[in-house]
């Protein structure tokens, strides 16, 4: 999850786990076979997933958390760290490196993996894990990523859980006149190149459940919007910022209208009065025919 800050994933891990979709992590969590149960997170930064779905699995766990930036491994654990403290479990560090956490009667084992998911990909065992998840990540990749993926699950079917993937939706809330220009601009600019080859964007969750179906996964998806209101004065700002500057970049010779835009949305923040709605979707698959419950 190279290029995104610990500030940043710290600042959307509230509005991430209130927009997962409970039922879908529910039945994630009931799908894992093994004791332990093994999880691989896929660009998982700073361990948000980590930190919401272990409560939910329970018992004796063993994650191997994957990401390609040097900085997030580090933030990673010190992060993982203080949770478990505010918690008041037990934290212990293996002489492997690996930390292991004591939750009552089980123990959370926590393994951190330099890797590139782009160039790197198949160097995964899926054999060594009872299931698979990432957060946030999907819509960055390619649709060849997306079938390398695949043909790995085909290999070794394992449950897969991938939550907040983005679908294109922005309701501003007063609407002006220029969301729409400027949502068409985003949506352009997700399908960029963000170190997977040109980016899925809003089509990624479809195409995964696609192939996946094809393969013979029962898969279900819901969606995960986010919900920012006034109690979010930062993150709107952040979010009237990157709505300029994408729309300026596809765009310039419209900067100074962006521009006037932005400078009403800031003031609507200010006084408590914006709210933003930005659309997402989880996708669960399980291998072979099903009930999603």
């Amino acid at each position: 999850m190279s290029g995104f800050s610990p500030d940043w994933l710290a600042q959307r891990e509230p509005l991430d786990a209130a927009a997962r979709d409970a039922r879908l992590a529910h039945n994630f969590a009931a799908a894992l076979a093994g004791t332990p149960r093994r999880i691989i997170d896929l660009g998982a930064g700073t361990g948000a997933n980590l930190r919401l779905l272990a409560p939910l699995i329970g018992g004796d766990q063993d994650w191997l958390l994957i990401d390609k930036d040097p900085a997030l491994l580090h933030a990673q654990r010190s992060e993982i760290a203080r949770w478990a403290a505010q918690h008041g479990w037990g934290v212990s560090e293996e002489a492997t490196g690996a930390l292991e956490l004591t939750v009552g009667s089980a123990r959370w084992r926590v393994r951190s993996q330099l890797l590139d998911l782009q160039a790197s990909l198949e160097q995964l065992d899926l054999q060594d894990c009872d299931g698979v998840t990432t957060t946030a990540f999907l819509d960055l990749v390619s649709l060849d990523w997306i079938d390398r993926l695949c043909r790995m699950l085909s290999r070794s079917p394992r449950p897969f859980l991938a939550t907040l993937s983005v679908d294109g939706q922005r309701r501003w809330q007063p609407e002006m006149a220029d969301d729409l220009r400027l949502q068409q601009a985003f949506e352009h600019h997700q399908m960029g190149d963000k170190g997977f080859g040109a980016a899925l964007g809003i089509a990624a969750v479809d195409e995964l459940a696609l192939r996946l179906d094809r393969l013979g996964f029962t898969v279900g998806t819901a969606r995960s919007d986010w919900q920012m209101t006034g109690g979010y004065p930062a993150l709107l700002g952040q979010m009237i910022d990157e709505a300029l500057a994408v729309g300026c970049e596809l765009e310039p010779d419209a900067a100074s209208v962006f521009a006037e835009w932005a400078a009403r949305r800031h003031a609507q923040v200010a006084t408590g009065r914006l709210a933003l709605t930005i659309g997402h979707r989880d996708l669960l698959a399980f291998p072979g025919p099903g009930l999603l419950r």
